[in-house]
């Protein structure tokens, strides 16, 4: 018998019940609708998406920025493909061009200092950022959490748009040449690094 796709990416849901549902109901915004999740993901169902309590703690809360869908279209990879602390960075950094350096956050910019990572074999969560060779001192040092446990089994349903992304992913992620390709930063970014290296040091 065939492998079901939710099955490969996320085992049965903890999050069966509504008394589940209390914490997440503070954090996302009131008019989303949440339902609890059940002992197998549904692929595409009507006005309801697979999304995961640790990214909703880390900051991955709907409407979902412009920037985060242009991380997931570069690198041609499903919102689950990420692990809980490669969307821990994809929040810092966003967080930090905001509100610390004063400007949005662009692929340009992120594919400057992050490169992504594959965890062999895994589809959910097979993917991580690291900092890129050679950028030390240039961009601020992240302590992440060292282990989510069972962060898989965590998962409830929300409304999200029909983006191809954001649907369950049928394999795991493919490293692509756009992986390793980096944009020179012009001199029009200047100040941005050097605010940058203020913030890292």
């Amino acid at each position: 018998m065939a492998q079901d796709a939710g099955d490969a990416v996320l085992p049965a849901s903890r999050i069966t019940a509504e008394r589940h549902l209390s914490l997440i109901r503070k954090i996302i915004p009131e008019d989303a609708a949440v339902r609890v999740g059940e002992t197998r993901p549904q692929p595409r169902y009507p006005e309801r998406s697979v999304h995961l309590l640790s990214f909703t703690m880390v900051g991955l809360i709907l409407p979902f920025s412009r920037f985060f869908h242009e991380v997931l279209d570069f690198y041609e990879i499903h919102a689950l493909h990420l692990a809980p602390n490669a969307m821990m960075t994809l929040a810092i950094f966003a967080h930090l061009c905001k509100m610390f350096v004063g400007v949005r956050p662009t692929m340009r910019l992120f594919q400057s200092f992050l490169v992504p990572q594959l965890l062999q074999g895994a589809v959910g969560g097979g993917c991580y950022f690291q900092p890129r060779p050679g950028v030390a001192g240039q961009y601020i040092d992240s302590d992440l959490r060292k282990k989510w446990e069972d962060w898989k089994k965590d998962w409830f349903y929300t409304a999200l748009p029909d983006r191809p992304r954001l649907r369950l992913p049928t394999g795991p992620p493919e490293r692509s040449a756009a992986w390793l390709a980096v944009s020179e930063l012009g001199e029009e970014y200047d100040a941005v690094r050097d605010r940058l290296k203020g913030l890292g040091s």
